[in-house]
């Protein structure tokens, strides 16, 4: 683009003399009040953040080898990653809470051994792959307003097929009205867990299917002892 041009794309400031005047028109520009208004905050917003850390919430009621599908991905994009299940008090859950925490945790050890020091000791959620991977859960309250009180930077959303399109585009459009400082990044699952989720892995379960292929040991061991109750 000319100066000329740039001059007329900017606003007044820039006039069309070459060489020795391009720095000047270039420090004019600078001081012009759309540009220090509007484009610095957008240049702002548009620089990544010194260190990631990614929210990947859900019921996670019970968690799949699809949510770990994701978290794996996340971890590798991320420098952190927060795996929290969010609980509405008026929705019954096939697992509570605890269990569903501690299940979480076992079947990150059981899909990935390096995430604890030791493998033989009970997951915590703070110290799984030394500290770059939590775990928590949230009551009543936003995506957002739990994102920024764990200071994510991202949001995490997994797709599987077409159908859980529509549904993500609302919440991304939703959130990003909400709070435009912390993007939604979505991740494809892979082609084996296109079909896996926890809905599936529960009925499956009560008609006396394998579900091995849908969840970890732990969590088929869980089944296991919620039909003996």
């Amino acid at each position: 683009m000319s100066t000329a041009a740039t001059a007329g794309a900017y606003g007044a400031g820039c006039s069309g003399r070459a060489s020795g005047s391009i720095l000047a028109c270039s420090v004019r520009l600078v001081e012009t009040s759309a540009y220090r208004d509007g484009e610095r905050r957008l240049a702002f917003h548009m620089r990544k953040a010194g260190r990631t850390k990614a929210l990947y919430a859900g019921s996670f009621d019970p968690i799949t080898r699809g949510h770990l599908d994701i978290i794996g991905k996340a971890l590798t994009t991320f420098d952190a990653v927060h795996v929290a299940i969010g609980t509405n008090v008026k929705k019954q859950r096939a697992f509570g809470v605890e269990e569903s925490l501690r299940l979480i945790e076992r079947s990150i050890v059981e899909h990935w051994p390096e995430a604890v020091a030791n493998a033989s000791e009970l997951p915590s959620g703070d110290l799984l792959f030394e500290g770059a991977l939590e775990v928590g859960e949230y009551t009543n309250q936003s995506l957002i307003a739990y994102a920024r009180k764990i200071g994510a930077t991202h949001i995490v959303r997994g797709l599987r097929e077409a159908s859980d399109f529509n549904e993500e585009f609302k919440l991304h459009g939703v959130a990003g009205r909400i709070d435009p400082s912390i993007p939604m990044v979505h991740f494809i699952c892979e082609a084996q867990f296109l079909h896996v989720s926890s809905s599936t892995a529960k009925e499956l379960d009560a008609m006396g299917e394998d579900i091995g292929w849908l969840v970890m040991p732990s969590v088929e061991a869980a089944f296991a002892d919620r039909r003996r109750r």
